[in-house]
This record gives C-alpha cells, sequence and structure tokens, in this order.
C-alpha cells in the first residue's frame, strides 16, 4: 500500500467509496479551505481511501466582565461579527466555539446562531 497526493481523477471513485460507505454518517468532505489531502492505493493500484486536513476556525473571547452589562453586550455583539467577516473572508465554512458556561452557551446560540454539536463522539486534540 502507498500514500499519494490527491489528483482530481480521484474524485469519482472517493464519492462512491462515500456514497456506498459513508453516506448515512456524514456529509462529502468540502476541499474549500483543505491543508492537505491524501489517498491511499492498495498493491494492485485501487484507490481505498481518502483523508484531508482542514482549517478550523475557533471563536475565542476575553472578556472584563467588570464593566457595564450593555458594555459587556456590545463588545461580544461587535466580536462576533469579526469573527464571521474574518472567517468568510478566509475561505472558511464554519467557526466553532467551546464554551464552559452553559448560560453563555445558550446566549451565544440564540443571539447568533450556533448550534450545538454533540455527536459523533468526543472532540479530541493532539498537540503537534
Amino acid at each position: 500500500m502507498k500514500v499519494r497526493t490527491f489528483l482530481d481523477s480521484d474524485i469519482q471513485i472517493i464519492d462512491e467509496i462515500w456514497k456506498n460507505y459513508h453516506q448515512q454518517d456524514f456529509s462529502v468532505p468540502d476541499r474549500k479551505t483543505v491543508v492537505t489531502e491524501r489517498v491511499v492505493e492498495n498493491d494492485a493500484g485501487q484507490v481505498i481511501a481518502y483523508g484531508q486536513v482542514k482549517l478550523f476556525a475557533e471563536a475565542m473571547m476575553i472578556l472584563d466582565l467588570s464593566v457595564s452589562k450593555k458594555e459587556r453586550i456590545q463588545a461580544i455583539i461587535l466580536l462576533m461579527h469579526e469573527a464571521f467577516r474574518g472567517s468568510k473572508g478566509a475561505g472558511l465554512n464554519n467557526i466553532y466555539a467551546f464554551i464552559q458556561d452553559p448560560d453563555f452557551a445558550l446566549l451565544i446560540e440564540k443571539h447568533f446562531d450556533f448550534e450545538r454539536v454533540d455527536y459523533p463522539g468526543e472532540l479530541l486534540l493532539r498537540r503537534l
């Protein structure tokens, strides 16, 4: 088996593999913000796997809790709009926010159209 660079000619076989085995689990991966992508061929030269690494946008906020509620809300609104604009400008499709405070998470969901992603499985991190 060998790993090699993805070629446009691989799209059809990758789509077939996805339709046959993964269609019910997730959508076809978008190639828009790919950092790297590879395919694996078996010894017969058949493409048997595809993988990619995409850019990942995480929204982060450091907020002075000693200022008035009105100022905090205005700051959050301004920062969220900048996060959306900057992410779209970079060609990214998603922004993730990992929020520990359930009340704040609800506020972000409600006012900025975020949705909770509870599945599949746990978020995993490997530091490089």
